[in-house]
C-alpha cells in the first residue's frame, strides 16, 4: 500500500499505510510533550522549598497542583478521545490532518493558559476566557476531524444522533461564556461538563428507543 493515494479520480488526497502512521505517532508525540510541560512549573517551584516541609510546599501550591491535575486530566481524556477516533480509521484527507493539526495546536498552547489561571488574578476573566477557549476549539476540532473521516468513508459512520456529538462541545461553549460572564467563579463552570458527558448517552438510549 502507498503512503498516499486518491480514494477516487476526482476525491481528496487520502493518507494511508505509513503517512497515515506517521500522523498518529506526531499526535501522541505532540500530546506527550504538552502533558510533561503542564508539570515543569511544579518541577521548578519544588526546587525552590526555602526550608519549607514537604507539606507545607503541597498546601502552599494546592491551586498550582489543581490547575495541573485538570488540565492533566483534561489532555487525558482529549487524548483518550482522539485515540478512539483513529483506532478504527483507515486514512486521512487533507482536511481531516488539518483539524488534527488544528487540535495538537490547542493541545500544545494548553500549559500556558494553566499557568495564567495560576498566576492571574482570581477574577481575571481573560486567562479563564483562554483556558476554557482553548479546549473548546480542541473539542471542535475533533468533532470535525471525525466527521471528515466518516464523509469520506475512511471511519465507519456512528450510529449517534448529531446533537449527542456536540453535546461537549455545547458544555465547553457554556462554560466558556460562563466565564466570561461570572470571573469570580473561577474553574467552576467547568462542572456543566459532567452533565454534558451524560447527554450524548441518554441521546443514543431515546434514539434506539425512537428506533424500535
Amino acid at each position: 500500500m502507498t503512503d498516499a493515494s486518491r480514494s477516487a479520480p476526482d476525491g481528496p488526497r487520502v493518507f494511508r499505510g505509513a503517512a497515515f502512521d506517521r500522523l498518529l505517532f506526531f499526535s501522541d508525540a505532540v500530546v506527550a510533550i504538552a502533558i510533561t510541560l503542564v508539570v515543569l512549573p511544579i518541577v521548578d517551584s519544588a526546587r525552590e522549598l526555602d526550608g519549607r516541609s514537604a507539606a507545607q510546599f503541597v498546601s502552599d501550591s494546592g491551586w498550582e497542583l489543581a490547575a495541573a491535575a485538570l488540565t492533566f486530566l483534561v489532555v487525558g481524556v482529549f487524548w483518550r478521545t482522539h485515540h478512539g477516533v483513529f483506532a478504527d480509521a483507515t486514512g486521512a484527507t487533507h482536511r481531516a490532518v488539518t483539524y488534527n493539526l488544528l487540535w495538537l495546536a490547542c493541545i500544545a498552547f494548553l500549559p500556558v493558559p494553566t499557568v495564567l489561571i495560576v498566576d492571574a488574578q482570581s477574577d481575571d476573566r481573560g486567562a479563564h476566557g483562554l483556558y476554557v477557549g482553548t479546549m473548546l476549539v480542541a473539542v471542535v476540532a475533533l468533532v470535525l476531524e471525525e466527521l471528515e473521516l466518516e464523509r469520506h468513508g475512511l471511519l465507519a459512520a456512528a450510529d449517534v444522533p448529531q446533537a449527542a456529538r456536540w453535546a461537549t462541545a455545547g458544555g465547553f461553549a457554556l462554560a466558556f461564556v460562563l466565564v466570561l460572564v461570572f470571573p469570580s467563579w473561577s474553574m467552576w463552570p467547568l462542572l456543566v461538563l459532567v452533565p454534558a458527558g451524560w447527554l450524548p448517552r441518554w441521546l443514543q438510549a431515546r434514539a434506539r428507543r425512537s428506533g424500535r
